[in-house]
């Protein structure tokens, strides 16, 4: 890849690529300016930590403070090392801490030892650990030259706790930086939650005034957003204080998406049929929310996996289709071939193992319940199943080369993630994403709402509305 000469070269231990140099000269321009935060959207694996490291070492920040999912915690201290000279102290607090008050203990700790020892400090922390007492109120206090918000779209809510922290801790920071792959995961209106804290100045502090200019509100009760409005003023808001870049700026080989489909059996049709027609009436009476709804959805994609859950709680086999589909892409498969597949539930996963197993495969599991990414990655087992939202952020597959969607999750963000997991650099041969979908049911509804990047729970609600 084409690489630029940059100034301080003699700090970096990697030299830039060139959309990279693009990234940190254009941040460093509006810092230079005055401007207090920036965002880079830049798709997985063009190398947005590496952008943050060249940053910081190029402006000699000293006092850095990076907040990050929980599983990114770990990432960042092999970053400051592979890329900088400087001896950044990087302190990850993940969850070998046993509460949020030894966290904020051992970051005051080593701040202060990195004081005496004149170098710069990193302090990274979990979200969910940042905006919790007392390492919250402790932050806020402390003069930060540069505060990171990485994977930043995870802070879209308006009303969620991180982002309201996120805009409280923008204050204690000289700089601050959002970092996100997918920066309208759901709907423009995303960028909100997270530029508070980036720049408040941009969108403004009233989320109500913000939705009110940007979209039309209808649906039930008037809640829901039907359309957009003034998109070409949010784009240009957006990107004043923006670097973005895509796929096209790194040498990748060729992806191919491929659909399979299957017919539910008769009793799994049966009930399926059964709970789409009362959702179907609901909806279209005006009786249920998006928050109903969504129970009432899984419910139906658990089905066209095969599975139900009864009254009591119990998950019941009612069909075996997707699973014998799965079987069969198998079959095309070489056995000693790496493998992802990934699914919502963990019937799923079991369903994974059990197929892996008949055909003649090892499998391990990377999900909430069970962490075997490391093991799979050494080359215990072809197969990995995936939890979807447990393999979307920090996660490298390019071992595979074949990634299965057994079920697909309603976030376009952990969809897109998933993506990055296996076509990104690292990865040196075609990609092929195969999604299995059971005919004339939700999961074909779900698929085509995420192939035009629409909201997946609205858009197939709208047009269960629309039926007869």
């Amino acid at each position: 890849m084409t690489t630029v000469e940059i100034t301080g070269a003699g700090q970096l231990r990697t030299t830039p690529w060139r959309h990279q140099r693009d990234a940190v000269t254009f941040v460093r321009d509006l810092y230079g300016r005055g401007k207090r935060g920036a965002m880079i959207a830049a798709v997985m694996g063009t190398g947005k930590s590496a952008m943050t490291v060249y940053l910081c070492a190029e402006e000699g920040f000293r006092l850095i403070l990076v907040l990050c999912p929980l599983r990114v915690v770990q990432v960042w201290k092999p970053q400051f090392q592979m890329h900088s000279t400087v001896p950044y102290m990087v302190v990850p607090l993940d969850d070998s801490f046993a509460s949020v008050r030894k966290k904020r203990d051992e970051a005051e700790r080593q701040i202060q030892l990195a004081k005496a020892r004149g170098v710069p400090v990193v302090v990274v922390i979990n979200y969910d650990s940042a905006w919790r007492p007392p390492f919250a109120e402790w932050a806020s206090r402390k003069k930060w030259d540069l505060v990171v918000a990485d994977e930043i779209h995870r802070c879209k809510a308006p009303g969620g706790k991180a982002s309201r922290y996120l805009g409280r801790l923008a204050k204690a920071a000289r700089f601050r930086l959002g970092l996100s792959g997918t920066p309208m995961p759901h709907s423009p209106l995303d960028v909100y939650g997270y530029f508070r804290f980036i720049d408040r100045t941009i969108f403004g502090w009233s989320f109500h005034k913000f939705r009110q200019h940007y979209a039309v509100m209808g649906g039930y009760q008037n809640h829901q957003v039907v359309a957009y409005d003034n998109l070409d003023e949010l784009n240009r808001k957006f990107y004043s204080v923006t670097y973005a870049c895509g796929k096209d700026v790194l040498d990748l080989p060729p992806e191919m998406h491929i659909t399979y489909t299957c017919q539910l059996g008769p009793e799994a049709r049966k009930v399926y049929r059964s709970l789409e027609r009362d959702l179907i009436a609901e909806v279209q009476s005006g009786e249920i929310t998006v928050a109903n709804a969504l129970v009432k959805l899984l419910r139906l994609q658990q089905i066209t996996g095969g599975n139900i859950r009864t009254d009591d709680g119990a998950d019941v086999q009612i069909d075996s289709a997707k699973t014998k589909l799965l079987g069969d892409v198998l079959e095309d498969i070489a056995p000693d071939e790496a493998v992802v597949v990934f699914c919502r539930f963990h019937k799923d996963l079991d369903a994974v193992a059990r197929v892996a197993t008949e055909t003649g495969r090892r499998s391990l599991e990377l999900s909430g319940r069970t962490d075997d990414l490391k093991r799979w990655q050494a080359g215990e087992a072809p197969v990995l199943a995936v939890q979807i939202e447990s393999g979307g952020v920090g996660v490298d597959l390019t071992r595979a080369r074949y990634s299965i969607y057994f079920s697909l999750g309603f976030s376009l963000g952990s969809y897109e993630q998933s993506l990055a997991r296996i076509h990104r650099p690292g990865q040196t041969r075609p990609v092929e994403y195969i999604h299995l979908l059971a005919e004339g049911t939700v999961d074909e509804k779900v698929m085509a709402a995420l192939a035009r990047r629409a909201d997946v729970v609205n858009t197939v609600l709208q047009q269960m509305k629309g039926q007869a």
